[in-house]
């Protein structure tokens, strides 16, 4: 159960960063491409902007209290497991994609060349 209980923390956690940060900085990094007319480079940009939202909704269905079972904590631990560590992984692999396309001025977190001094 404890398991389960902080798979869902760290689960909102990284819908509520995707939805209100990452994606929002990806769209206005798609329009400032669009705008310069940038085809391909929007084009890309946009295909892993779609990506990320269908993960993002993807990881809110996977972890909506309604598809969760409502049976022992075995049970629980592994559809966290088999369900909604995997879409967890999607967001997660889309926003690292993102990352090395988006503006630096527009990423509202730390890239990781920024926490490893690489800069």
């Amino acid at each position: 159960e404890q398991y389960a209980v902080k798979v869902n923390i760290e689960s909102e956690t990284a819908f509520d960063i995707a939805k209100s940060m990452i994606l929002p900085a990806a769209a206005r990094h798609v329009a400032l491409l669009d705008d310069a007319d940038l085809d391909e480079l929007e084009k890309e940009a946009r295909g892993l902007t779609n990506e990320l939202a269908a993960a993002i909704n993807a990881l809110e269905a996977a972890n909506a209290a309604e598809n969760q079972p409502d049976e022992e904590a075995q049970a629980w631990a592994e559809y966290m497991r088999d369900s909604v560590l995997p879409a967890m992984d999607a967001v997660r692999d889309a926003s690292d994609k993102l990352e090395r396309l988006v503006a630096n001025d527009l990423w509202p977190l730390p890239k990781y060349s920024e926490i490893l001094f690489i800069k």
